[in-house]
Parts: C-alpha cells; structure tokens; sequence
C-alpha cells in the first residue's frame, strides 16, 4: 500500500509539471496582444508577471543566490534590471515579430538555475552575475514583440523594474528561512523548476517538429 501511495505521489508530480510546462509553452506567442492596453509601462510590468518561465527563472535564482553570499544579492539584482531593460531593447529591434524561438534557451536556463540551486553550486560572483546576464538578456528578448505599437522606452522599464522586483522579494523570502528544513525544500522547489525546464524544452522540441 505504502509503495502504491509513493508511486501515485510521484505520478502526480510529474502530472503537474507537465501540465505547467504546456502551460509555460504558448505563454510568450500570447502575451504581446493581450496587454497591450494597458499602456506601455504597465504593459512592460504585466508582461513580465504573466510569463510564468520568466517568474520562475527568477524565483530560482533567488534560491540559488540563497546559499551564496549576501553581498551578490544587491549586484545580481542590478545585472537583472540591466540586462532585461537591454534584452527588450534588442528583441524589439532585431526580432519584433518573434520570429526566433527562444523556447529552448529559456528552457535551458530553467534547467541550470534549477539544478544550481538543488545542488546548492557553489560560484564565484563573476560566473553568477554573468549567468544572471544571460537569463535578463534571454527573458527581456522573449518579450521584446509585446511592445509593439508602445513606447519601447517606457515598456522596457517596466520589465526591467518588474523583473527586479520580483528576484528582489523572492531574495528577501529565501534569506529569511533559516532553518535546515526549509533549506530542503527551497532545494526542492529548485529541482522542481529544474524537471518544468526539463519538460519545456521536450515540448519546445516536439512543437517545433510538428512545425518544421
């Protein structure tokens, strides 16, 4: 009986993953339009709230930072609010209709910034801020069409700020804990952000075949 429970439990995470990963994958294609009458900045804000690959990427490298030194968390937030504000300016510029599919790359740094923060990796500041570079980068150019018909400036501020607010707090959350269990299951959570990047980049690569 035991074992049964324990085989149904694990069925069920996995249910959830992917059930979020299908959730994660027509998020970008959809967003751009949606919002867009909110007005530039707010728009650049909910567009960032709304793309759950973007949030959990975030929330991930809160974990990870979580286990580093305090010192990294002011200059990793700065990094994120730089790279997003750029990212957007070049994905609207070089790529406004989304022709690129950035699917697998978000995939992929769903995966290291998952499994960097199961494993509790410990890096150097210069590899952190340059791995935090990338995911503002990737994660500002995934969104760089929804600002379309907006002013590019004011959208591209809201994103960045969003993005900084939300590794902001979820930093300030994960310093918080302090006790050895809930380090486990911060640990947890990253493992589980590691097997949705995991299963994005499978469902990214099976939907890109079916479309070649």
């Amino acid at each position: 009986m035991s074992s049964l429970k324990q085989r149904s439990g694990v069925g069920g995470y996995w249910l959830l993953t992917i059930g979020l990963a299908v959730l994660l994958l027509p998020a970008p294609a959809e967003a751009h339009v949606a919002l867009q009458s909110m007005g530039s900045f707010w728009s650049g804000v909910a567009h960032v709230l709304t793309s759950l690959d973007q949030v959990f990427f975030l929330v991930g490298l809160a974990i990870w930072t979580s286990f580093l030194d305090r010192g990294l968390d002011a200059r990793l937030i700065g990094v994120v609010f730089i790279t997003v504000f750029a990212g957007v300016l070049l994905g609207a510029t070089i790529d406004p209709e989304g022709r690129f599919d950035l699917g697998g790359i978000v995939a992929a740094l769903l995966t290291a910034v998952g499994l960097g923060g199961a494993a509790r990796l410990r890096l150097n500041a210069f590899p952190m801020l340059g791995f935090a570079s990338v995911g503002g980068l990737v994660g500002g150019a995934a969104g760089g069409g929804g600002a379309v018909g907006l002013s590019l400036g004011l959208f591209s501020l809201g994103g960045s700020i969003a993005s900084a607010s939300v590794l902001s707090y979820a930093i300030l959350a994960t310093r918080r804990v302090g006790n050895e269990w809930g380090r486990i299951a911060m640990r947890a959570g990253a493992s589980w952000i590691a097997a949705i990047g995991l299963m994005l980049f499978a469902l990214a690569m099976v939907y890109r075949g079916g479309h070649g």
